[in-house]
């Protein structure tokens, strides 16, 4: 709701009888404060998790949404406004890695991307959301309304185990035990992983001799899955995965005109970004990381190229349908892989001592290119044209996929100590032979 509440707020402010006027600087601010502070509430949210467990930071990250909210019910200022996307993008920053971490450390490999899949789902869901609330009520209503759902939130997470990674690693094995059996269950595949993992700490690996910083950059199981990870968040956001969300109303009117209420295409698309995000839920269950993340990336560069180059061209206005088809194409590509993806490594990929460190930075690169993609968004759209953005865009979606089918790995239904291991030996994908039909590590 956070991603997409500037889309309805900054069409209302700007309306010649708003109480609060604003120029165009002051609106590329309102809506870039959010994933700015994104990026630096990261590298705050590693910190919390390891000393205070995931459950309790989400709890406190809760709270700090709903104070966000209501502080922006209550705006009576531009400042105010400024205070309140701050509040809601620190609590942003948070939830992104905590979803990915404890998701990881909790869910059965089989189900793990399914899950993790979700976090995009529920992104999604939230941008739909506010901007439905902001089409049908003031913008002061909608915020106050946005805040109920973190009430909720905070009763379901009241009730819910903490990880039991984390509690192992501070030595409390019987409350471990006790949250990975009402995770998990109790049948033998489930108590052989758990075994496995109270190995780690029983034979001296745990987060009581945790290495430095530097020791930790030098590890191959640490490097290799941060430069990873790198990439993959830069290609999603710069392939301009939120780009539509923050600025749907004005985007929107330029490609398809005014023959179309721009609100309702809001809606259209917002809803098409649902059902798009709901397929990884489905696919990641059958379907491998790679294999979909190439779909991914080729469909993106596809759909960004033709709306392009229909957008160039300026054509007939019964042609416009075609421009609908890539936009909604776009839309359905870039959330089946390019998006949720790198949200589902980010929490598996990393070995337990460095997982916050390396969620943190990961997830803190993300913000910090969200934020650059979301400030420089309207001086991109003025300099080239929304044809030329959207080729850009397109651009870096090729390059990056090119990218990504060279070094990306393959993750699905490992265990969290496979995949440690996999990257200690210099492992980049698991491939299908097919002369003998077994998979190797490459």
């Amino acid at each position: 709701m956070t991603v997409g509440f500037s889309a309805i707020l900054l069409p209302q402010l700007q309306k010649p009888d708003s109480p609060i006027q604003i120029d165009s600087e002051q609106s590329s601010w309102i809506a870039s404060m959010a994933p700015l502070l994104m990026a630096a509430s990261c590298l705050v949210g590693g910190l919390l998790m390891e000393r205070f467990g995931r459950k309790l930071t989400q709890l406190v990250l809760n709270v700090t949404f709903a104070a966000g909210f209501c502080l922006l019910s209550m705006a009576s200022s531009y400042e105010m406004i400024l205070a309140g996307r701050f509040m809601t993008g620190f609590a942003s920053g948070l939830v992104g890695q905590l979803t990915s971490v404890y998701i990881a450390e909790t869910s059965d490999p089989k189900y793990r991307g399914n899950l993790s899949a979700g976090f995009s789902f529920a992104v999604s869901f939230g941008v739909l959301i506010s901007h439905l609330f902001g089409t049908f009520l003031h913008w002061k209503i909608a915020a106050l309304c946005c805040s109920f759902f973190m009430v909720v939130s905070y009763v379901f997470v009241v009730f819910s185990p903490e990880s039991p990674p984390w509690l192992l690693s501070k030595g409390r094995s019987s409350e471990a035990e006790e949250a990975f059996c009402w995770l998990r269950g109790d049948d033998s595949e489930a108590i052989k992983e758990f075994n496995d993992m109270v190995s780690k700490y029983t034979n001296g690996d745990s987060l009581k001799t945790k290495p430095t910083l530097l020791q930790n950059l030098s590890t191959p199981e640490f490097y290799r899955p941060l430069t990873i990870l790198l990439i993959f968040f830069f290609v999603s956001q710069f392939a301009g995965v939120h780009i539509v969300s923050f600025y749907s109303v004005s985007i929107i009117h330029s490609i398809l005109g005014s023959n179309m209420n721009e609100y309702l295409a809001m809606i259209i698309v917002d809803i098409v970004r649902v059902i798009a995000s709901l397929i990884p839920c489905v696919l990641l269950k059958v379907t491998r990381r790679r294999p979909l993340a190439m779909w991914s990336g080729c469909g993106t560069t596809i759909s960004l190229a033709g709306l392009s180059i229909f957008l160039h061209f300026r054509i007939p206005q019964q042609l416009t349908w075609i421009s609908k088809v890539f936009l909604l194409s776009y839309i359905v590509f870039i959330n089946i892989g390019l998006f949720p993806l790198p949200w589902c490594m980010a929490g598996e990929t990393f070995p337990q001592v460095t997982r916050e460190i390396g969620s943190a930075m990961t997830t803190s690169f993300n913000f910090l290119s969200f934020f650059v993609v979301i400030k420089t968004g309207p001086l991109l759209f003025d300099s080239v044209g929304t044809d030329g953005a959207f080729m850009i865009y397109g651009g870096i979606s090729l390059v990056g996929t090119l990218v990504l089918y060279a070094i990306l790995p393959e993750t699905k239904d490992r265990t969290l100590q496979e995949i440690e291991e996999a990257f200690k030996l210099r492992w980049r994908t698991v491939e299908e032979d097919s002369a003998s039909g077994q998979q190797v590590k490459a």
